[in-house]
């Protein structure tokens, strides 16, 4: 910790300017009080730049929840298309089942038709001697 501690302190005093850093030395030799005033200056400094890091990462989390925002709203558009996408599918199964069912009703007629031959004089089978008794 001490390693990482030395090596920010480096950092900040090669960030500061030649003058900043005679000021300081000079302020921390000639006063009693001059180690406070540096502990005080760093810390001003560390605030400051704690402040701006904290300022970038509220606009950044900001811009990423706006877009996640708008993402979300795509999304619900897509759900709410699919919604109309089936309630337009279950109406057309709805007319298919009813032609399925009108189409099995006219197909029984048929052959309740041929099975009965009731419509050719000829070739009429007598009451009672049904086809249908033995099957098809």
């Amino acid at each position: 910790m001490e390693q990482t501690l030395a090596a920010n302190l480096f950092k900040l005093l090669g960030s500061l300017n030649a003058d900043t850093v005679v000021f300081l030395a000079s302020l921390l030799t000639l006063t009693p009080m001059g180690l406070v005033v540096l502990i005080v200056v760093f810390w001003l400094i560390e605030d400051r730049r704690r402040r701006a890091d904290l300022s970038r990462y509220r606009q950044d989390m900001d811009r990423i929840l706006k877009t996640y925002g708008d993402d979300l709203r795509l999304v619900t558009g897509y759900y709410k298309d699919n919604v109309k996408l089936v309630e337009a599918y279950q109406s057309l199964a709805q007319s298919l089942h009813d032609q399925v069912v009108l189409n099995t009703q006219v197909m029984q007629r048929m052959v309740d038709a041929i099975c009965t031959n009731q419509y050719c004089p000829l070739g009429r089978i007598p009451k009672g001697d049904s086809p249908m008794r033995g099957g098809l």
